[in-house]
């Protein structure tokens, strides 16, 4: 016999009320940096630095997170008020759309560094960094005063405020992801279609016992020469941290790539730190292949590039005559499959850069390369400074004249360590 009662019903359950952030959106913290650090957790903790930093110059993180941090003095008129001016600017992009490929970024002059791990994870730890925590940020702020270094000064084409997140991995090697704060924030126009360019490096640091040397020596670390350094420039139209995952997939795998046998190499060496960092987002499929060619051409001239052909549609040129692609507009997806096809047909030389060995046969396009960077002088400056030098003038009235860096920028130009290709 069958009994039937009252269904029960259950109360519906109460859903935890998420905290709401002021200015990240966890959304985008998962989309561009997964789970290197649970992405809710990170997503708060760059939310609260930011407040903290917008309202009172202050890194809630910092000192191991025993107390806050308050910026220097000077840094205070730079800082208060500069995240709220990246979140209207943010919505200016929103209803002027025009505005992105002009210009995507607040001109925001300051770094968001967050490092998880402990000292005994993490070769050569920073001295500012606490021992009793494994989760602390410190933030670093630019273009105050005059100096030009690299630790204080920005260059204009740079402009924009980067999260760097630096995490223990690689056998013990340092690993820093770094992305603009601006894409992680709300209302960031992130369109889910657009191609992305990123560069993986790799960058030998200097001794502690070099650093404090050229301290005591100089007072200052300006014009310290810079590491040695090589540079993966990368475009991709799905995630870039899907791109890494197969580049790291192939790198464990032993796949014989320059970028993978580098990587392998540089492992071995435990003053190697390994940087990715994505540097634009939301472009179409021309803006993208210009950056890559401009950035891949730069890395290049300067043999730090770890890319076996030139990027952009030079690089699709180069496949044409090597007979490797017949298109002249192929996907992303079509273009790698043609630069592994030229890979195995290389495999001891790799794929011979004919395009770009004919084109530096050319004195004009190696000027313009090496003259076409941000900060780098131009030929009219390189050769008024000859000249300017061949009546007697001191460098440092050479330098004030033709409006270089510094003293010695000039110096090295005269001595013959740069710009030898420029008549």
């Amino acid at each position: 016999m069958r009994i039937s009662g009252k269904r029960r019903t259950q109360a519906p359950r109460q859903r935890k009320k998420e905290e709401r952030l002021r200015y990240i959106d966890p959304v985008k913290v998962k989309l561009l940096l997964g789970n290197v650090v649970p992405y809710s957790i990170l997503a708060k903790l760059i939310d609260v630095d930011l407040v903290a930093l917008n309202n009172e110059a202050v890194v809630r993180m910092g000192g191991g997170g025993v107390k806050p941090n308050h910026l220097a003095e000077e840094h205070r008129g730079t800082v208060l008020g500069v995240v709220d001016a990246m979140e209207k600017y943010n919505r200016k992009l929103i209803s002027n759309p025009e505005l992105m490929r002009e210009r995507s970024f607040y001109p925001a002059p300051f770094d968001l560094t967050i490092r998880h791990g402990f000292e005994n994870e993490m070769p050569r730890f920073h001295e500012g960094w606490s021992k009793q925590t494994s989760l602390e940020s410190t933030v670093q702020v630019y273009n105050v005063g005059d100096c030009k270094c690299r630790s204080c000064y920005r260059p204009p084409e740079e402009h924009r405020a980067v999260l760097h997140l630096y995490k223990a991995m690689f056998k013990g090697h340092m690993w820093r992801i770094s992305v603009p704060i601006q894409y992680l924030m709300k209302g960031f126009p992130l369109k889910p279609n657009g191609h992305m360019g990123y560069y993986h490096s790799f960058v030998v640091q200097h001794p502690d016992s070099y650093l404090r040397e050229w301290q005591n020596q100089n007072g200052t670390f300006e014009d310290i020469p810079e590491e040695p350094r090589y540079n993966y420039v990368g475009i991709t139209s799905r995630s870039w941290l899907v791109r890494m995952k197969e580049h790291i997939h192939g790198i464990e795998t032993g796949e014989n790539k320059t970028f993978y046998n580098a990587w392998r190499h540089f492992a071995k060496d435990d003053r190697v730190d390994f940087m990715s960092e994505l540097i634009v987002a939301n472009q179409s499929y021309d803006d993208i292949m210009a950056w890559e060619e401009a950035r891949v051409d730069v890395e290049m001239v300067a043999g730090r590039a770890l890319n076996m052909i030139s990027g952009g549609f030079k690089g699709i040129r180069e496949l044409h005559k090597l007979g490797c692609l017949n298109k002249k507009r192929p996907t992303l997806k079509e273009r790698q499959a043609a630069i592994e096809a030229a890979e195995r047909a290389n495999p001891r030389k790799g794929v011979p850069n004919l395009l770009l060995a004919e084109l530096w046969k050319d004195d004009s396009y190696a000027a313009k390369i090496i003259c076409g960077a941000n900060g780098r002088l131009s030929v009219e400056q390189v050769r008024t400074a000859r000249d300017l030098n061949r009546m007697g003038l001191p460098v440092e009235k050479i330098a004030e004249k033709i409006g270089a860096l510094n003293v010695p920028q000039v110096q090295r130009l005269l001595d013959g360590h740069t710009y030898s290709r420029i008549h």
